[in-house]
């Protein structure tokens, strides 16, 4: 995903699991009460106490600003909402994954845009990632390389080597 000048980028898909993950931990060594003060104070600048220490930050899409209380509740209500029939599907897909079906190129490396931020018009940034500088998905070390796309001279043709 391109970073247009000033923008941050979105958050990885593994920052958010983290996030999920480090949440109820969180709510436990709190004893819940602090918790909850925690994300009231933290809920005014577009945060929870989990996206707080990760450095995540849901902002509006159209100026990045942090989102207020009342598109902070509505996202949180659609994130109810579908939380069940997403747990339902993924499970589904799992054991098709079992059954021997691959998954898509990307799927855990590409940003993702939640059902919840496309209706309220969200987005989670991650505050401390580097600013991309170009678009393209280029070949790093560890990607894999498509050699099936690759072309080999025909034996007949001239390789651009002196004879």
């Amino acid at each position: 995903m391109a970073n247009v000048a000033g923008r941050k980028s979105a958050a990885s898909l593994g920052k958010r699991i983290e996030a999920l993950a480090l949440t109820p931990l969180l709510f436990v060594v709190t004893l819940g009460i602090g918790w909850l003060i925690w994300s009231v104070v933290e809920w005014r600048n577009g945060r929870t106490p989990s996206y707080r220490l990760l450095g995540l930050r849901i902002v509006r899409l159209s100026d990045e600003r942090p989102v207020r209380l009342g598109r902070s509740l509505a996202r949180a209500g659609i994130c109810c909402l579908l939380v069940i029939p997403t747990i339902i599907t993924c499970c589904l897909i799992g054991v098709c994954f079992v059954f021997g079906a691959s998954p898509p190129d990307g799927l855990l490396h590409d940003p993702r845009t939640a059902p919840w931020d496309y209706l309220t018009a969200t987005k989670v940034i991650d505050e401390r990632a580097q600013p991309q500088v170009h678009g393209g998905r280029g070949h790093g070390i560890l990607e894999p390389i498509d050699l099936a796309a690759a072309t080999r001279p025909s034996r007949g043709h001239d390789n651009g080597h002196a004879h």
